[in-house]
């Protein structure tokens, strides 16, 4: 059995997936990965060790910056790139049994190469933009609708209800009901599989000796706007000192601004933090809400205090504060004086953020390993209804 899964070099998109690649090996299939060069990113060695033997192939390159600019240069963009006959030659060429594809507005080109490919094909996501309601998505309309025209002129599958593709086959959702509840759009076929970050090696992982130095005493809050989003020196500076305040240690995850920030002694940085390490030993997370980050942090049982800064983020904040595993402020709004009173109350126990962390458990599971099952089964019946 042969599976491709095509996805972005985005940290955020590589690291959920590289479980599944090896959770697919494990299950008995000889995995591709299929990879879009996202701003002329790469796939790293410490990943490429992580995903054994996976064979890679590239599909193109796609940038970030136009989905920031006019909406109304996404369609032409879409139609004269290489990357959907790319993907479509690659997978003739491989030829595997099915393939997995990550579904965000960036991989849309792909998402037409594997549907002219005639490879059966599923899709995943990486946040939950796939199952919320389009009243929750707020700022992207005009994009999604650029995408959606693109897709469907290409006989591709588009929920109206979310503004997102979907496969006649096998559409996953790493995600669990706690934390989408009765709000989740799942009623046309989509499957929830458990939260991503189970425990294995993903192949970011990095020391933090500093981890040492945490004072028992101290509640511990961890601070990190991730790989992308975290270039807004003032925002982190006030979010970090706006923590700090409340008598917290703080341990932050900085990238390259730590010479411009300015912080309290006592604050811990590092350029990138072994975050699942370092949310096990805090009490609450203060984050952007890219969806890896919220799924550690629920699996840690941390409340969160999420910060929305772009795209899918706000979806994650709505779901976060809907569920009751944490609360948002919008950028604007994050003053110094409003993240000290938010990380106060997120600390209270009488707030009952934990209780429901802590109950929600049973559910998280292994989607890795879940996905897995569903793809083998998906091709196994495939199989059987070809030879009949």
């Amino acid at each position: 059995m042969r599976v491709a899964l095509l996805t972005t070099t985005q940290h955020g998109h590589l690291n959920p997936y590289v479980p599944v690649v090896n959770a697919l090996r494990k299950a008995g299939a000889e995995v591709s990965l299929l990879l879009l060069s996202a701003d002329g990113g790469a796939l790293d060695e410490q990943r490429r060790q992580a995903l054994g033997e996976a064979q890679v192939h590239s599909v193109g390159q796609v940038e970030m910056a136009p989905w920031s600019g006019d909406p109304a240069k996404i369609g032409p963009m879409l139609r004269s790139s290489p990357v959907a006959d790319r993907t479509a030659d690659v997978l003739r060429a491989t030829a595997p049994d099915f393939v997995l594809v990550d579904s965000l507005p960036v991989t849309a080109s792909a998402v037409v190469g594997a549907h002219a490919s005639g490879v059966p094909y599923g899709m995943i996501w990486a946040n939950l933009g796939g199952v919320c309601p389009r009243e929750h998505r707020r700022g992207r309309w005009a994009y999604d609708e650029q995408v959606g025209d693109y897709l469907t002129g290409h006989g591709v599958s588009w929920s109206t209800r979310t503004h997102s593709a979907r496969s006649p086959i096998l559409n996953l959702m790493p995600t669990i009901p706690a934390l989408v509840g009765d709000d989740a759009v799942t009623d046309d076929g989509v499957r929830l599989v458990g939260l991503p970050g189970a425990a294995g090696t993903r192949g970011d992982e990095v020391a933090f000796p500093e981890l040492d130095r945490l004072a028992p005493d101290r509640p511990v809050v961890c601070v990190s706007f991730g790989t992308i989003f975290y270039r807004r020196p003032d925002l982190l500076r006030t979010v970090i000192t706006g923590a700090a305040a409340t008598g917290a240690q703080v341990v932050a995850a900085v990238g390259d601004l730590a010479g411009e920030l300015a912080l309290p002694d006592d604050v811990l940085t590092a350029p990138y933090l072994p975050q699942r390490e370092v949310l096990e030993r805090a009490d609450v997370f203060i984050t952007h809400g890219g969806y890896n980050s919220v799924a550690e942090s629920i699996r840690a049982e941390t409340p969160m205090l999420v910060v929305p800064l772009a795209v899918d983020q706000p979806i994650q904040a709505y779901f976060v504060g809907r569920a009751g595993f944490g609360t948002a402020l919008e950028p604007a709004a994050a003053t110094g004086r409003a993240v000290t009173d938010a990380v106060a109350d997120l600390l209270d126990p009488a707030r009952d953020y934990r209780a429901r962390l802590r109950a929600a458990q049973p559910e998280c599971g292994d989607s890795a390993a879940r996905t897995a099952e569903l793809v083998v089964s998906a091709v196994e019946t495939l199989q059987r209804q070809g030879e009949q």
